[in-house]
């Protein structure tokens, strides 16, 4: 019986500091330091318990001592120095890291309104209720929001079945002109081996090799249906890196492997800094131009990232480059005649 209530005491003590840490997580910081009194009276509004303000004392003393893991930083009051005061250190994340989180949700496309709104008010719970309210100014999120039906689900399969290396089976579509989402190929199913998901331009993409096509592609996951993870495992490719071919793509356009050169005007120099970083193997032509030379996919997302840059930006090499831009070129004549 002794034991018992033993026990039950021992609970109710850990429960009460428990309560007593989220109290000082969700009222304190460094910022914003409380009192014993001001502490203690959030946690008799939150827990309605019969804890003395002396037990509250006795635990938040106990909690600034080093070997605690919830590390609580006690202080001198500015306002009043006989009067100590407290907050908690140990945060799960910074105020820049926080805003980063929000930031991301906000302008990530294939996250709905209603989920955003839930993420971010999720986010803004993880820190004190002071620093909570100067994340209020939030990133005004994109105007062009996908509906993507089970797209959290969708993502959740996929990934496992990476991990598995397991083949994966779904459904594919696009818009029409009628604003209608249409089922490519009849409505049959694609198969494929998912090598990678990669989040460029605000989207989600998985890396595959197709089996119908023999090829690697790349599909919006947020056109996705029906995605369903396989019982048949595959194989790695020999000498097939993930990371390095994601690195040679132009807007997610897939296409063969090419060495290539690009002449550019000089005053676009930070563009291909920020394109291919500072190792990049730029050659200096002239005081007007430069010459950039890499490995990547010949496509027509490769094309259209040229045209961007007008007459500033020409293709050199490979021939099959040259032949696409001017290709390219070729359907604007007579545009706006």
């Amino acid at each position: 019986m002794t034991k018992r209530i033993s026990d039950k005491g021992e609970k109710m003590a850990n429960t009460n500091l428990l309560n007593l840490i989220d109290c000082l997580t969700r009222y304190t910081s460094k910022d914003n330091p409380k009192t014993l009194k001001e502490i203690h009276e959030f946690f008799l509004e939150e827990y309605d318990s019969g804890v003395s303000i002396s037990n509250t004392r006795k635990r938040l003393e106990s909690l600034v001592q080093e070997e605690s893991i919830f590390t609580v930083v006690k202080d001198k009051n500015v306002t009043n120095y006989k009067e100590n005061v407290y907050y908690l250190s140990t945060t799960l994340f910074e105020l820049y890291e926080l805003r980063y989180l929000m930031d991301a949700v906000s302008s990530a496309r294939f996250i709905s309104k209603e989920e955003t709104k839930g993420l971010i008010y999720k986010l803004r719970t993880l820190t004190d209720e002071e620093t909570s309210k100067r994340l209020s100014n939030e990133l005004i999120p994109s105007d062009t929001k996908v509906n993507a039906p089970q797209f959290a689900e969708y993502i959740q399969t996929i990934h496992e079945a990476i991990k598995e290396k397991r083949w994966l089976s779904f459904r594919y579509g696009r818009f029409d002109v009628n604003k209608e989402f249409k089922l490519s190929r009849e409505g049959n199913e694609y198969e494929v081996k998912p090598y990678g998901v990669v989040w460029n331009q605000e989207y989600y993409y998985l890396i595959a090799f197709e089996k119908s096509k023999q090829s690697i592609i790349h599909y919006r996951i947020d056109r996705m249906r029906d995605v369903l993870k396989s019982e048949k495992k595959w194989v790695d490719e020999k000498g097939f890196k993930l990371k390095e071919y994601v690195s040679q793509l132009f807007h997610m356009y897939s296409g063969e492997k090419s060495n290539i050169a690009v002449e550019f005007d000089n005053h676009l120099i930070n563009v291909v800094i920020d394109r291919f970083g500072l190792n990049a193997s730029i050659k200096p032509m002239d005081d007007k131009k430069f010459l950039l030379e890499f490995e990547g996919i010949v496509s027509q997302g490769l094309v259209r990232w040229l045209l961007t840059w007008g007459a500033d930006a020409k293709a050199i090499h490979p021939e099959k480059l040259v032949d696409d831009m001017k290709k390219e070129v070729a359907r604007y004549d007579g545009l706006y005649s």
